[in-house]
């Protein structure tokens, strides 16, 4: 191709990145830079951000924040906000709230949600809900994102009261509209914290009806707390608004199981075959010597599956050797 510019590397260094070709758009970014001599924009640099994420720890992140200070691109907002994300999912939480605080970083709505939610999301949710008034001070209301990524925090902190006030205030003060979204945080809150009874009341008081995610919410409360009867009945619930999803019966199953109802595991499993739902099988991916594998439940593709469920049955042995010799105190740690 002639007359090749910095839209058109772009464009291609997108493609292989969108198909999941990480190595090989790294690549053409530095032969755009070191063949074409042309300097990335904040687009290309946009385009490359998420292997930050894909490779190892957040050092290409970084170097990518370097080379953007000193090209100028980190008044981009887009930028600024796609590194910001970066450093929060890589756990680097000093370098995210640097890039939140410098006064060159022009901020957006995304830019508190992100910081908001990625407080929450590594269990500082006393940090998160200082950010959010802090934004409510500064004159910016409270949108869906905002809140989700708030009351997940409180959530993940234990913080129930403080996200039950959030909530209200937000709906209340504020005119939010409570979002299926929002509901299923509110309902998620609630059952990490044990309070399964107010979290059923609140999914037969909501003022919209419960979706999926808000019965999943509650079902995985019911799972975390043991509640096996409630877990049934969510289970169905969810099983009558997503009559198509093998996952929904295949988890009524288990825990009609776990009751030794086997009438009932019988049916259900007779009704999925008629049905033809199947469980899409579990994906696994790991980064070696340069390379990306992939890996399916009882994978026999890979060139390598000899030598790696010989390897695999030799760590079951050795994990069965030791699963001998341990009381269920000692795999439960209880002391």
């Amino acid at each position: 191709m002639k007359n090749r510019n910095v839209h058109s590397w772009t464009a291609l260094i997108n493609g292989y990145m969108l198909n999941g070709k990480v190595e090989e758009a790294l690549c053409l970014l530095r032969h755009m830079q070191v063949g074409d001599g042309l300097e990335p924009n904040s687009v290309s640099l946009l385009s490359v951000l998420p292997a930050g994420r894909s490779l190892a720890g957040s050092s290409f992140g970084r170097q990518i924040h370097g080379y953007a200070i000193r090209k100028q691109l980190n008044y981009d907002v887009s930028l600024g906000n796609a590194l910001l994300d970066m450093y929060l999912k890589c756990g680097s939480l000093s370098y995210a709230r640097r890039i939140f605080d410098d006064v060159s970083f022009p901020r957006d709505a995304i830019s508190w949600s992100s910081m908001i939610s990625g407080y929450g999301l590594h269990g500082k949710g006393e940090e998160a809900i200082s950010l959010y008034y802090k934004m409510l001070r500064q004159g910016s209301k409270p949108d869906m994102i905002t809140i989700v990524g708030i009351l997940s925090a409180c959530g993940r902190s234990g913080l129930v009261n403080e996200g039950l006030h959030l909530y209200y205030a937000a709906v209340y003060e504020y005119g939010l509209e409570p979002t299926v979204e929002i509901c299923a945080c509110v309902v998620d809150m609630l059952g990490r914290s044990g309070q399964l009874d107010e979290a059923l009341d609140f999914v037969k008081k909501m003022p919209i009806e419960p979706s999926p995610s808000v019965w999943g919410a509650l079902v995985s409360a019911y799972t975390m707390h043991g509640n096996s009867e409630m877990q049934d009945l969510a289970y169905r619930s969810l099983a009558h608004l997503e009559p198509e999803n093998p996952s929904n019966y295949i988890s009524l199953s288990n825990v009609l199981s776990s009751s030794m109802r086997w009438h009932e595991v019988a049916a259900i499993r007779t009704m999925m075959k008629e049905r033809g739902l199947q469980k899409t099988p579990g994906c696994s991916w790991i980064s070696l010597n340069n390379g990306t594998h992939s890996f399916y439940a009882a994978d026999k593709v890979h060139p390598s599956t000899e030598p790696i469920y010989e390897m695999l049955q030799g760590l079951i042995l050795v994990m069965r050797e030791a699963s001998d010799s341990l009381s269920i105190d000692d795999v439960m740690c209880v002391h």
